[in-house]
């Protein structure tokens, strides 16, 4: 089932990229098409321009007649050159303008046939206009050439492929956002099920203890071991209490409750004490520094007690041998600085960047006797957070893992 199901999240990747290429592969082609009539604008404006130059010059022809003495090459004053050109260019010039062309060109009055044109998009392009019917001599011709001819098209179309970028860009990020969050779906549907299953696991053993005591209860009514068959139902009883606080209490509200102050060495020395018999059998040790003055913050609900006892919790249940925990307690400003760390199996890098999210249980190897949900640190940061503060963590495999949090200081 779970190869099935593995199975249509590849296939609808699979098809959601095909689909997302083709897109990409559709924008494409319609920024080439943009720039080919693009092109194509920018050359019929040209010869538009160029038409209307030639309608200028033949009505200057008729106005002075050496301009076709310059035209057609024949021998002119030196000046008299200078000033057709300049007339010419003007004319040229006034055009191109007039049809919203670059003004920055090069024109020559030449015989010889047309030189090739660079084939392709953005190719060198080379306008001519023939003056034949205005000269005395045929063949003569305008050639006319852009410089910045690409520069100036691109420009026209600045505006058509940023568009065109953006959606490509959109496109992309839209694709790897939906695969990012199937993948984090599909990973949290897994921590999910694995929790449920977990959870029924463990309910299960408790609620069997129960029947069974009860049901020996029954048999032997007024037996001396009555008070021994109800310990077990209370134990049980209280197992299962506890799976349920740890469930509800990631749905806890801070906000439907007043705040009180909290003193931290209080608290911490309060945590310290209550597990100390419990490090004392395992020949272990906890040591705490406190500040050598009361720092208070805002708690809600004694959350903060239900954070620091985990974190120790997990100090001891994570120690391969011994345990050995150090809590210290600072004052960084108006801030709260508080580690606590161990000397235990420690986590990997890769698991690490995963310690707080719901569900998520870092696997133990060979520390069997470990049980958990999967939610007592997505709580512990969820509480933190709650309170405005910070919680880090650091840790190396068989070296043990330091938590670094930092809580509002009351002034």
């Amino acid at each position: 089932m779970k190869n099935g199901k593995q199975c249509k999240f590849i296939l609808l990747t699979t098809i959601t990229f095909l689909a997302l290429s083709g897109l990409l592969f559709i924008q494409v082609l319609s920024s080439i098409r943009t720039a080919r009539i693009a092109e194509q604008n920018f050359n019929h404006r040209v010869v538009m321009a160029l038409k209307d130059s030639r309608d200028e010059i033949g009505r200057q022809i008729q106005i002075n007649t050496s301009i076709n003495n310059y035209l057609c090459g024949k021998t002119c004053a030196a000046l008299e050159r200078i000033k057709h050109r300049e007339k010419l260019d003007s004319i040229i010039r006034s055009n191109l303008e007039i049809y919203n062309l670059p003004s920055n060109f090069k024109f020559t009055i030449s015989e010889t046939s047309n030189p090739e044109n660079a084939s392709g998009l953005f190719g060198t392009k080379c306008y001519q206009q023939t003056l034949n019917g205005l000269l005395e001599q045929s063949g003569i011709k305008i050639r006319l050439q852009f410089p910045d001819r690409n520069r100036f098209l691109m420009a026209e179309m600045t505006g058509t492929f940023i568009i065109s970028i953006l959606i490509i860009l959109f496109v992309v990020w839209a694709f790897l956002f939906l695969l990012k969050q199937s993948k984090q779906r599909r990973i949290q549907m897994e921590r999910t099920t694995a929790f449920v299953n977990n959870m029924l696991h463990e309910l299960q053993t408790p609620l069997a203890n129960i029947k069974l005591a009860n049901s020996l209860i029954t048999k032997n009514n007024g037996s001396n071991k009555t008070p021994e068959y109800t310990q077990i139902i209370k134990n049980e009883y209280e197992k299962i209490q506890s799976h349920v606080n740890n469930v509800l209490n990631l749905s806890c509200d801070q906000l439907n409750t007043k705040s009180k102050p909290l003193e931290i060495n209080k608290l911490i020395t309060d945590i310290s004490n209550e597990f100390s018999y419990r490090i004392n059998e395992l020949k272990g040790e906890i040591k705490v520094h406190n500040y050598p003055y009361p720092l208070y913050t805002q708690t809600y609900n004694n959350q903060l007690f239900n954070v620091f006892n985990n974190l120790v919790d997990n100090a001891i249940k994570y120690s391969k041998e011994k345990p050995n925990i150090n809590i210290s307690i600072k004052k960084n400003k108006d801030q709260i600085e508080i580690e606590v760390s161990d000397l235990g199996i420690g986590i990997s890098s890769a698991n690490l960047p995963h310690i707080f999210d719901l569900y998520y249980r870092v696997n133990t190897g060979d520390i069997h006797n470990i049980k958990g949900f999967g939610i007592g640190l997505a709580y512990v940061k969820q509480v933190i957070e709650n309170h405005k503060g910070k919680i880090k963590v650091k840790s190396e495999l068989n070296k043990g893992t330091t938590f670094s949090i930092t809580l509002p200081l009351n002034q």
